[in-house]
């Protein structure tokens, strides 16, 4: 069976496991359960805080992810400002000082962005700004390429007044060049993803060589530009290739960090940090965990993540 066959085949199987009648059954199994104790720090913030505490002990320090549903109307945008402010009120001690902040990770979806921009917007705002009171920084994640243009523009609106923003980039799409020097030329702050096989052919690379080719020229140009730069990725390939840029452009620290998932290769995060490098890790928790273990799991990586956990090697 060919690689994108496989791939159609396992998010079938995945998304049948989120139907309603099954979803009771889901959560109460072995597998899923061992999953979420290791990648997901639980569903309060207070939760997600400890864990950012227990990372700071070990000089990594965390984003937290909120696993809030899509904001369709105000009151499920005013639910995500509330959520997103709370954490970062409690995240405010776990600060490292100087340039070395905690972060709060949304979803444009979150901000209803899909619905009214203007209102995504402000909600936005509402959440720089009390980052900014806190020294907390912000991730916007890129979300579909339906709302593409969207979320660059809400970014380029945003950072104006808080120039610390981050906007996330899906470097396995076809667009996402250009978008790496849109963002560049105004000096954001760019989290780099490979992305999954979740878009379609006619908009992003579908063969995984292709997909690690694009990484690599979104990154050299990020590196190139001198924006701080955030590499979200596991693949040792391509950790190597970010190392050998990273020289090459003279980045030290203080331009460029490593996220990696909660759970998932702690060794390689130790060693990371331990060699000096900024690590971040993503924290995620809240109501939508199983839609989040869901999400990892339709990806090649992700499976073999959560079937090296379960054998106890990782």
């Amino acid at each position: 069976m060919s690689p994108m066959r496989t791939d159609r085949l396992r998010a079938r199987t995945l998304d049948a496991l989120l139907a309603p009648d099954a979803r009771d059954r889901v959560t109460t199994s072995r597998v899923v359960t061992a999953a979420r104790a290791r990648f997901v720090a639980g569903e309060a913030t207070d939760d997600a805080v400890t864990q950012a505490q227990r990372l700071r002990r070990t000089n990594r320090l965390a984003a937290l992810h909120p696993l809030l549903p899509p904001a369709e109307d105000a009151a499920g945008v005013d639910a995500t400002i509330t959520e997103a402010v709370t954490a970062i009120e409690r995240l405010a001690p776990v600060a490292a000082g100087g340039d070395y902040r905690p972060e709060v990770y949304l979803a444009p979806e979150q901000l209803g962005i899909g619905a009214d921009a203007g209102r995504a917007s402000r909600a936005l705002a509402e959440v720089c700004a009390a980052g900014d009171e806190h020294r907390v920084d912000i991730t916007l994640r890129s979300g579909t390429t339906s709302v593409a243009d969207a979320v660059l523009g809400l970014v380029e609106c945003t950072r104006e007044r808080y120039p610390r923003l981050t906007a996330s980039v899906v470097a396995r799409r076809h667009r996402s060049e250009s978008d790496v020097a849109r963002l560049a030329a105004t000096g954001t702050r760019v989290r780099l993803v490979r992305g999954g096989a979740g878009d379609p052919a006619a908009e992003a690379w579908q063969d995984s060589h292709e997909a690690d080719l694009a990484f690599v020229r979104c990154l050299a140009d990020l590196l190139g530009s001198g924006v701080h730069t955030v590499v979200a990725t596991h693949e040792p390939l391509l950790l190597d290739l970010a190392d050998g840029l990273a020289d090459q452009s003279g980045r030290g620290p203080e331009g460029l960090e490593y996220q990696f998932f909660l759970g998932a290769q702690p060794d390689l995060q130790m060693r990371t940090a331990d060699a000096g490098n900024r690590v971040r890790v993503l924290v995620p928790y809240g109501p939508q965990w199983l839609e989040y273990l869901h999400d990892l799991a339709c990806r090649p990586s992700g499976v073999r993540r959560l079937v090296t956990m379960l054998a106890g090697r990782g």
